[in-house]
């Protein structure tokens, strides 16, 4: 055990505190354990690379802990709040849940099988941004609103979301991530939108007692990813991902790690430009 497999295991245990968090009654504890616990999913990276701590063990141990929280310990939070927030019936908000639940576990097992990365992307809605995005969702104005019809819409839209991103851990769509890669345009932007601005505004909320809206804001900036990420995606770079997932041949240099690559638009998507 290295000092980056310590990190590790924070992300797992924070899942775990989640679940005991429930049993306590306390749902807004739950909440804050599986974003904290994700801060440590992102640290051990760093903490490896500072500490030129590498080995199999640690990515293996980073992938467990990553499912366990993510689609075992998330989806007993999203039951508790379907069931007791939501006030849907017992067997319903256990058939909401199963959904991450059952479509994480089938991710894990296809990775066990066959990896699901391309450098600098995810194949498949990752575990952690589905988690992440259900939480925010479920702690939003959104879904906690009173005046009808909205206190009915609203639950059932993340419900359907819920359903509908689970469906998406097994596809094969790109998503951009965040591993040694360069960022360029919109995403450069929005990743120092995102992390400069989010603990601003969690200190903020947290000051004027009103929570929610950092959920709101979290809500946002994961739909923002999830429906957005596609357009930053280069045809140059969707061409060798086929090919990766046709024959495995991976194709270098690679566009955005090791390539002088520029896009010439704010949607690289649209753009068939080719590596200088």
């Amino acid at each position: 055990m290295k000092l980056k497999d310590y990190i590790t295991l924070g992300n797992l245990l924070g899942g775990f505190g989640a679940v005991l968090a429930l049993f306590l009654g306390s749902f807004d504890w739950a909440c804050y354990l599986i974003y904290i616990a994700y801060v440590f999913d992102v640290l051990d990276g760093p903490v490896a690379r500072l500490t030129k701590q590498y080995d199999t063990f640690g990515g293996v141990l980073d992938e467990v802990c990553d499912y366990i929280t993510n689609s075992i310990m998330a989806s007993f939070v999203v039951f508790y709040a379907f069931w007791k927030n939501a006030h849907y019936p017992f067997w319903l908000a256990a058939l909401i849940a199963a959904f991450p639940l059952t479509f994480g576990t089938l991710r894990q097992a296809r990775s066990m099988d066959k990896p699901l990365s391309y450098p600098c992307y995810w194949l498949g809605l990752p575990r952690p941004v589905l988690a992440l995005l259900v939480l925010s969702l479920i702690n939003s104005t959104w879904f906690n609103m009173q005046s009808e019809p909205w206190n009915v819409i609203g639950p059932a839209s993340v419900a359907l979301l819920t359903v509908v991103g689970s469906f998406f851990h097994l596809s094969k769509i790109p998503f951009c991530n965040h591993s040694k890669r360069r960022f360029m345009g919109p995403m450069a932007f929005g990743r120092f939108w995102f992390l400069g601005l989010t603990p601003v505004l969690f200190i903020a909320c947290v000051a004027t007692g009103h929570s929610r809206w950092i959920y709101d804001w979290l809500m946002f900036s994961f739909v923002v990813y999830v429906s957005l990420n596609w357009t930053q995606i280069p045809k140059e770079d969707t061409r060798r991902i086929k090919k990766y997932i046709a024959t495995g041949e991976l194709e270098l240099p690679l566009v955005h790690r090791e390539s002088t690559w520029q896009s010439r638009g704010l949607c690289p998507v649209f753009m068939d430009d080719r590596l200088s």
